[in-house]
């Protein structure tokens, strides 16, 4: 195998582990009348894709709070119902991705444009299940 060959192997691995860890965080987290938060970046892509299937197949009754325009759009595509801090501070679970997570779970977030929010929603979080490639852990 080539060198483009790899690179494309390992490319579509790292997608692969990402949605597989969002899909394990979303069914082992997401129970039916939570409050959910809902993180940014490429991870969150997955489990939102997977919450909206748990909610058409299981008619689940669950609210969402975005954390960023990108996980907004993305849960309205999916018909996922919205709200806000202000309407419900209190959230059962949040799901999220991290960049980096080490042995004794210290974890490193991107700095992206939605760090705030994910951080005030995390802190309103009864529970976050951050995600990082197979490795979707709940503190």
């Amino acid at each position: 195998i080539n060198t483009m060959s790899q690179q494309i192997l390992t490319l579509e691995l790292i997608e692969q582990s990402k949605k597989t860890a969002a899909v394990t965080a979303v069914d082992r987290h997401v129970k039916n009348k939570m409050v959910l938060g809902l993180g940014s970046g490429s991870t969150i892509v997955y489990a939102i894709e997977r919450l909206g299937q748990r909610v058409l197949e299981e008619n689940l009754d669950v609210i969402c709070i975005p954390t960023s325009f990108q996980s907004k759009q993305l849960a309205l595509k999916y018909n996922l119902r919205l709200s806000d801090l202000s309407m419900h501070p209190n959230i059962d679970v949040t799901i999220d991705g991290a960049d980096e997570i080490d042995t004794v779970l210290n974890l490193i977030k991107g700095g992206g444009g939605a760090l705030l929010q994910e951080k005030i929603v995390a802190y309103n979080s009864k529970a976050v299940s951050y995600t990082h490639l197979t490795l979707p852990t709940i503190y």
